[in-house]
């Protein structure tokens, strides 16, 4: 069976599913080369498919995340009608009324169809020649989808969290088989993630984008400090956990949390509300997942809340097996979608495995490319099949260096194909990555990418899980660690966020940095994603250059051809 799933929210993503097995999944954004581009995501359609030599014709089945149109980034602050009709009635409603979940259901389906969601769906399809059969998948449900079906486990206590979609902002199920039953659901006026992002947005960030960087602020301020502790006592009431129900007891709601926010948070410092709010999610949430565990010792978990490594790593230490859903946001609807429609037509989907879903370029695309630098500043020397080794090479004698190559990985994390690497052990280069093009916080750290078989030797891991792959893990650093890799980790309180890198997922990658390794005896490097700030990861060989040539980076490895800026 032919699926093709769609996301057509912020950061808008397509993937193809035959059979079962995941051929490809690409996000619009990294095609425009437009950040976090939301939409229906024709351009990312058009490349999955062709990725997976499939016409629009041979679709059987279109499955689409989210039965409500679910929202774009320039919508945030003014929702068009029918999304905004929710905003303004829950000011006049019981709290009580709209911390349960009795309207959800009937409020979805006015949405539904006030929006006529299927007839322009169904009309962006016919415009790429798509005919299938149309399917939506509820929002969470598509979470859990993602969340149960990408861990591979048989069976699993499956949950989901994020600011909201279709009128919740979480769920939790029970996973078997080809099966997901619903336990218990939260709606969206109780969102721990609409706090949070309503948070990002205070502190002057921008929402639904840099959470993450809420999460890296944190960890700076000092928890026994009385002003610290006095913040976070006003905090606390906020939200409460009431057996399988996060509340909140606020009051507040979307954007009148802000107001909230000025009063609670009078002359308290950027870094204390960081700290604050971090706190508060770790436990609410965590006390949220104790009182749901129950008999279950595997867990599978997704939503845009779950991109918070901090808080991730707890879940290791509470059962036996974790899958936390790479890239966990929105942007996985897609396949979860897909998943789910797959597996009601009686087809198991293959778990998550590789995330070099993307485009894999050739000798004749790179050199086109390298030709638009037309030798300016750059040195151009084709390398072969060493070229690999080669950078290892340059990364031990202190060189910072790109990589492209291979196919191109879906998500939020470079996984090696489309990076930025540098040595680990230099303070130094974080400073010369920032200044060359990153342009990040001060407080926010890079992340390693680590031989597997080195991974225990420098991180503590209460339990291996198959997501240490994906970097949505954070993880204590052991001594050995904090030697050897200090410009790799957060540098307030020396946390990873670690890349796993296993041989048979990236044999090229692997073989780079076990040549660093023989040189240097560190079985790491320092891997950041390869953009210019506020761009998405580079997607094509066009892309890459045009970072190289607004940046002050040392090389670019780009297939098998290395270039070097003459200096």
């Amino acid at each position: 069976m032919k699926v093709l799933g769609i996301h057509d929210g912020h950061t808008a993503t397509a993937c193809v599913m035959v059979d079962g097995k995941l051929l490809a999944m690409v996000s619009e954004e990294r095609i425009w080369h437009e950040k976090e581009k939301g939409g229906f995501p024709s351009e990312a359609i058009k490349e999955v498919l062709a990725l997976s030599g499939l016409s629009p014709e041979e679709i059987e089945v279109v499955a689409v995340a989210t039965l409500t149109p679910p929202l774009l980034p320039e919508e945030f602050k003014k929702p068009p009608f029918p999304r905004n009709l929710y905003q303004s009635l829950y000011r006049i409603l019981p709290r009580r009324f709209l911390q349960g979940t009795s309207y959800v259901d009937p409020v979805v389906k006015i949405v539904h169809r006030l929006s006529r969601r299927r007839e322009k769906v169904e009309a962006a399809l016919r415009e790429l020649g798509i005919r299938a059969e149309v399917v939506f998948v509820e929002h969470h449900l598509g979470h859990a989808a993602s969340a149960f079906f990408g861990s591979g486990f048989d069976r699993a206590l499956v949950l989901t969290l994020d600011g909201a979609g279709d009128g919740l902002s979480g769920s939790y199920y029970v996973g078997e088989g080809l099966k997901l039953e619903r336990r218990g659901r939260i709606s969206a006026y109780n969102s721990i993630g609409e706090f949070y992002t309503r948070i990002t947005e205070y502190l002057g960030m921008k929402p639904l984008s840099h959470e993450y960087k809420v999460m890296g602020l944190a960890p700076y301020v000092r928890a026994e400090d009385r002003r610290v502790k006095e913040a976070y006592e006003r905090v606390r009431p906020l939200f409460r956990v009431s057996g399988d129900r996060i509340l909140n007891e606020s009051g507040r709601y979307k954007a009148d949390y802000l107001s909230l926010f000025q009063r609670l948070f009078f002359k308290v410092r950027f870094d204390t509300v960081a700290y604050v709010s971090q706190r508060l999610l770790e436990e609410v949430v965590l006390e949220w997942v104790d009182n749901l565990k129950g008999e279950y010792d595997t867990l599978a978990v997704a939503g845009g809340v779950f991109m918070n490594v901090k808080m991730n790593y707890y879940l290791l230490e509470r059962f036996r097996n974790v899958f936390v859903m790479p890239s966990a946001g929105d942007e996985s609807l897609a396949y979860g979608a897909a998943a789910y429609v797959t597996a009601q037509r009686g087809i198991r989907p293959e778990p998550i495995g590789t995330l070099y879903l993307g485009r894999e370029f050739g000798d004749r695309e790179i050199e086109e490319a390298l030709d638009k630098l037309d030798g300016k500043g750059f040195k151009v020397e084709r390398i072969g099949p060493d070229i690999h080794e080669y950078v290892g090479e340059l990364l031990a004698e202190g060189k910072v260096v790109a990589r492209f190559f291979g196919r191109s990985e879906w998500g939020a994390r470079a996984l090696g194909n489309r990076s930025i690497l540098a040595d680990p052990r230099r303070l130094e280069v974080v400073r010369r990555i920032n200044r060359m093009i990153k342009k990040r916080d001060f407080w926010m750290p890079f992340a390693p990418s680590v031989l597997a078989e080195d991974f225990e030797r420098y991180f503590k891991v209460p339990i291996r899980s198959k997501s240490e792959r994906y970097m949505i893990l954070a993880y204590p650093t052991k001594e050995e660690g904090v030697r050897d890799l200090p410009a790799a980790l957060h540098q307030s309180d020396l946390t990873g966020r670690p890349q796993v890198v296993y041989e048979e997922d990236n044999p090229t990658y692997h073989r780079l940095i076990r040549r660093f390794k023989a040189k240097t005896g560190v079985g790491a490097v320092l891997n950041t994603s390869f953009n210019l700030h506020g761009y998405p990861i580079v997607y094509t060989p066009e892309q890459a250059v045009f970072t190289l040539a607004n940046s002050d980076l040392d090389a670019l490895a780009i297939g098998e051809y290395l270039v070097m800026r003459v200096r």
